[in-house]
Parts: structure tokens; C-alpha cells; sequence
């Protein structure tokens, strides 16, 4: 009788912890509901840098394959999923295998186009393609090419070539301070002292050599798509507000899925805790009284 107890009560106290943690996890989900709900939606031209909501059509700037399918798209997310049967006997299925992909992909609407990394976003897509192989199920989740998308991140600016250019420079003139043999070389008129104008020299010398590689580098990646004042923005995860959602689904149909599991998660965490809570204080005195004994 004692262990039975005892039993139940490890349960229960278990279940409170996860009764609360699923309660908060549905206000947290419920804030992000509401966040897309009061976040007005903003054209391409006019984004502003922060957090931002848009929608158009995804462009791939480079055309991938889903990893099953084959099916060519702008961004995949690839899940392998094992059935196994736990202590208890019960059946369920385990993550084995989640793959995404993070090459960038255009948003463009009637007003522009802008870049968007896809990384670390959270995604809300349908499964498109599935397949069954034994024990083991395989899904994937894919952004065809002109296919509508909902995203809300934040706009931030990338580095320019200018600002690639003086971090390259000054990391090779490091390179050379640290390296004896070649910041021998720094001295040109070979007196035994690197001076000002010798440094700025060979610095000179070697942000030419950089700035033609940028050059070649950057021409053959020239970015078409873009508007010029946008070709430094990219729509990702942001440092101050990490919400980065992208969502085949509409706004409304998305609103409405964070509202059911705000639901799910608020008022199951809150029976879930309540129902432990009962069994807690309903155990509690016989626990009390079997050790006792």
C-alpha cells in the first residue's frame, strides 16, 4: 500500500510541474497570437527596420530539392519520425531526424522584393509529401516557387561590401603583425623600423587586392531582384525580439490555430494542475502516515 501511494503521489507532483509549465506555454502562445493580430501589415517598399509583417509570393534565389520528393522549391523541412512502443506498451511516434534549409529566398510583392534567411524560423507549413517505410515515417514540408507565404520577423541591415572590405583588411594586416617574417616586410626602406607611411603602404596595397576580389566576388553575385534601398535588409530572427514565423497558411487561418492551442494549452495545464493538485493533498496524509509506521 505504501509504494502505491507513493506511486501515485511521484505522479502526481510530476504532473503539476507539467500542468504549469503547459499554462504558461499557453499564454505565451496566446501573446503570440495577439501579436500578429495588432502588427499592421506592411508593403515591401515602405518595410521598416524591426519587427515586421509582410506577405507575397516566395522566389527562390536558388532553386533546392525536398529530400524525398524531389520536388524542386524555395525552402524544405524534412522530418524522419520512429513508431515505438514505451514501457507501458503504448505506441507513439519519435523525432528522429528534423532537417531544414537555410539558403535564403526572395519575398516579393506588387511593391517590391526583399531577402529572407530562413533560419531558425518557425515554421507553419502542411505536410505536402509523406511516406511510410516500416516503423519509420517520413514527411515533408515545402515552399514552392510563387507559392503565398505569411512571414513576420524582423528587418535588419547586412554588412555592405564596404564594410566587408575594412574587416578583410584589417584582419590580414593582424595576420601580418603576428607573422615575424612578414611584418619584416613592412619595412621598405629597410632602416629596421616599420614608420606610419610604410604601414599605410602595404595596407593600401592590400585593401586594392581585397577590394578586386570583393569586386569579381559581388559581380558575379549581383543582386537583381532587390530594390536598391533594399539590398542591404534581410527578414530574419531578430537579437531584441526573436518571433520569426513563416507560414503558408493566411493570417486568419493562423490566428486562429494559435487561439485553439492557446485554449488547449490554458485550460488543459490548468485541469491538469488542479486534478494533480487533488490527488497531491488527497495522498498526502496517508504518505505521511506509511512512513511514520
Amino acid at each position: 500500500m505504501k509504494d502505491f501511494f507513493s506511486r501515485y503521489f511521484v505522479y502526481a507532483v510530476f504532473g503539476l510541474f507539467v500542468g504549469i509549465y503547459f499554462f504558461f506555454k499557453g499564454f505565451k502562445i496566446l501573446w503570440k497570437k495577439r501579436l500578429i493580430q495588432n502588427i499592421p501589415t506592411s508593403t515591401i517598399r515602405a518595410i521598416p527596420m524591426g519587427l515586421v509583417e509582410i506577405k507575397g509570393n516566395a522566389i527562390g534565389k536558388r532553386i533546392l530539392k525536398a529530400p524525398l520528393s524531389k520536388i524542386p522549391c524555395v525552402y524544405y523541412r524534412y522530418i524522419e519520425e520512429e513508431l515505438v512502443r514505451d514501457s507501458r506498451g503504448n505506441y507513439k511516434w519519435i523525432k528522429i531526424l528534423d532537417v531544414k534549409s537555410d539558403i535564403p529566398f526572395y519575398l516579393k510583392d506588387e511593391t517590391g522584393c526583399v531577402l529572407v534567411d530562413p533560419k531558425d524560423a518557425e515554421t507553419n507549413l502542411v505536410a505536402k509529401y509523406t511516406k511510410m517505410e516500416g516503423n519509420i515515417r517520413k514527411k515533408e514540408f515545402f515552399i514552392i516557387e510563387n507559392e503565398k507565404i505569411y512571414v513576420l520577423g524582423t528587418a535588419k541591415k547586412t554588412e555592405t561590401i564596404y564594410d566587408i572590405e575594412e574587416r578583410e583588411v584589417e584582419r590580414k594586416m593582424a595576420e601580418i603583425m603576428k607573422n615575424p617574417e612578414e611584418k619584416i616586410k613592412l619595412d621598405l626602406n629597410k632602416d629596421m623600423w616599420i614608420d606610419k607611411d610604410e604601414f599605410e603602404k602595404v595596407k593600401e596595397k592590400i585593401r586594392e587586392e581585397v577590394r578586386e576580389e570583393l569586386r569579381r566576388k559581388f559581380k558575379k553575385e549581383e543582386d537583381k531582384m532587390v530594390s536598391p534601398h533594399l539590398k542591404n535588409v534581410v527578414i530574419g530572427k531578430g537579437e531584441n525580439d526573436p518571433t520569426f514565423i513563416i507560414s503558408t497558411q493566411s493570417e486568419k487561418d493562423l490566428i486562429e490555430k494559435f487561439r485553439n492551442k492557446a485554449i488547449f494549452y490554458i485550460f488543459g495545464g490548468g485541469l491538469l494542475f488542479l486534478f494533480c493538485l487533488g490527488i497531491v493533498i488527497s495522498t498526502l496524509p496517508e504518505i505521511i502516515r506509511s512512513f511514520r509506521l
